[in-house]
């Protein structure tokens, strides 16, 4: 009897002992952005009116024991090259079994019961980061960490902290470089290019864009063209699909990863074929996440030509024509029956590592014959 009650004096210490063990409190951050921020404005977070803006964040406070605690929330905000700018604690507020989230706009509101009460600004720090945001409408570059401690102040459990960055880059290049050049709205003005299939090619400093080409029509401006169907129009996230955050349905176009600002234009299945003897516009939009919801930064629109099929026959002639006067006895071993190249029709050409048209070619070619010396095919 003595052994039984033991047991059951055993059993409920045990009890009693799991309860605290896995009675918990929880703070996880969320942003209300799971894309990321990549250009943070003023409007939407003035460090001074917090609560005038979007939301930024949620916390989520989860309470797994079976009865309501009393907490307090300690939040603060740091810089990676400021250091401190600001620091505030809520209140005692309960927090009930469940889950109970709170967004930046609930903490720095002026009333509510999970309003910061004490809310202090490192003035020295913010006086200095404030000039510059002033001068642009954003915040500069670098990454900012929001910090959240909740504290259980009616039992014996530990506090809880939980961590969100935010990285802004502010990112704002975006050139083209090939085909064309910039669009007047006259045909006579855009390069002539010698392939149907061309490299695009930009540079930027961004890594989400949607590039959309389209034909030159009488009658229309280059805008009002991009904007007409058919048309090519495409996303190209940079880095591959697993370091891609994508909402489901994000985008409306086909989406496609790229190692690079630059893609070769596909050879079928678009509703959008080039052809010789035509003009074309292109342009490039940048896709950036800011504080406002995502922003498109548009390039300048480019414009070329494709070369006509007579035009495109004479330069091949022209330029094999300069190839058997620099080449000799090599040009045949290369290009006739049985070379490496017979038949080879190329879709791009590429000079050092650039790409050029092959007007540009025939012109360097007439410059090197005196000095050829031997040629390698890769």
């Amino acid at each position: 009897m003595k052994i039984a009650i033991k047991l059951f004096a055993l059993a409920f210490a045990l009890m009693a002992l799991s309860r605290d063990i896995f009675a918990q409190v929880t703070a996880t951050f969320r942003p209300a952005n799971s894309s990321g921020l990549e250009i943070f404005f003023l409007k939407d977070f003035d460090i001074n009116s917090p609560a005038s803006g979007p939301p930024i964040f949620f916390v989520d406070i989860t309470n797994n024991d079976q009865g309501e605690h009393t907490i307090t929330l300690t939040l603060s905000l740091e810089s990676r090259r400021s250091g401190q700018l600001s620091e505030g604690e809520t209140g005692q507020f309960p927090l009930p079994q469940g889950r109970l989230t709170l967004s930046n706009n609930d903490l720095f509101s002026s009333t509510g019961q999970y309003r910061l009460t004490r809310y202090q600004i490192a003035e020295d720090v913010v006086d200095a980061l404030l000039k510059d945001i002033l001068a642009t409408g954003k915040l500069p570059s670098d990454v900012y960490t929001f910090r959240v401690q909740v504290a259980v102040l009616d039992a014996q459990i530990p506090s809880v902290n939980d961590i969100l960055e935010i990285r802004v880059s502010n990112p704002k290049k975006l050139d083209l470089i090939f085909p064309g050049s910039p669009a007047t709205g006259r045909s006579d003005d855009c390069p002539e290019i010698f392939t149907n299939l061309p490299q695009f090619r930009w540079e930027s400093d961004m890594r989400r864009f949607r590039v959309v080409i389209a034909e030159a029509r009488p009658g229309e401006d280059p805008e009002s063209a991009l904007n007409q169907e058919p048309r090519f129009a495409r996303v190209f996230l940079i880095g591959d699909p697993g370091s891609a955050n994508i909402i489901p349905g994000q985008f409306t176009e086909r989406i496609e990863f790229i190692p690079a600002t630059s893609f070769q234009y596909p050879a079928s299945g678009e509703s959008l074929t080039l052809r010789p003897g035509r003009t074309y516009y292109w342009r490039v939009d940048g896709l950036v996440e800011t504080s406002s919801g995502p922003f498109q930064d548009q390039s300048e629109i480019y414009c070329f030509r494709l070369a006509s099929l007579d035009d495109l026959a004479g330069r091949r002639q022209q330029l094999e024509f300069l190839l058997r006067n620099i080449l000799g006895s090599d040009f045949d071993k290369i290009f006739g029956e049985g070379g490496e190249l017979v038949d080879y029709q190329p879709t791009r050409i590429t000079v050092n590592g650039q790409a050029v048209t092959l007007a540009d070619l025939i012109a360097q070619l007439k410059n090197i014959s005196a000095t050829y010396k031997g040629y390698r095919v890769e």
